[in-house]
């Protein structure tokens, strides 16, 4: 009975290590797996979707924007949801073309590894990840760059999708657009190409 015991023993801890190993494995090459940085004290999660197991707390709408611009309506979200739950630890904002942006507030579940609380999974638009308010865990360089011109709406998506379109026109085979939004200036997105 004691050598049951010795081999369960060791295979429950095999098949940790191993699921840990593959964890990681599966993030190197999952072009998608993303860093998402803390803004205003919480994860920002945008066009990507957490990794982490982790429960809703709340949802939060924007209030009237000034300038229907990306960053003013992220930081009244994120300040909402701060003032709102100060125990939650991030946002899952949804911004909604023609109607209200909204953001989800969650909490992560106990339990889980701090260092991948940032870790996202990127969304795909016309076939490219879109990385905003976020950077690939994989390695990548810059093959192109595209601006928004001016006259362009500044709603989010649409800025999103014009930008997308015009990087999948010029480079083919790109693999994604890390996007920039700038208050009062030109959005842009650096095309990627994945070494």
């Amino acid at each position: 009975m004691k050598q049951t015991k010795s081999f369960f023993g060791k295979l429950a801890a095999l098949t940790l290590l191993m699921s840990f190993s593959l964890t990681s494995f599966a993030q190197q090459y999952d072009k998608g797996i993303v860093r998402v940085q803390k803004n205003n004290g919480i994860y920002a999660f945008c066009d990507n979707e957490p990794i982490s197991d982790y429960e809703i707390l709340d949802r939060v709408k924007s209030n009237i924007s000034w300038s229907g611009q990306f960053n003013e309506i992220r930081n009244k979200l994120i300040k909402k949801a701060v003032k709102d739950y100060p125990n939650a630890d991030a946002v899952v904002i949804s911004m909604a073309k023609g109607s209200t942006d909204k953001a989800i507030v969650i909490k992560f579940k106990d339990g889980q590894e701090k260092d991948n609380l940032g870790l996202a999974r990127a969304n795909k638009v016309n076939g490219l990840y879109v990385f905003t308010d976020c950077e690939p865990v994989n390695e990548y360089e810059i093959v192109d760059r595209e601006g928004a011109a001016i006259g362009w709406s500044s709603e989010y998506q649409a800025v999103r999708d014009k930008l997308v379109k015009k990087a999948v026109k010029d480079v083919p085979d790109a693999a994604g657009v890390i996007l920039t939004f700038s208050t009062g200036g030109i959005d842009r997105a650096a095309v990627i190409k994945f070494k």
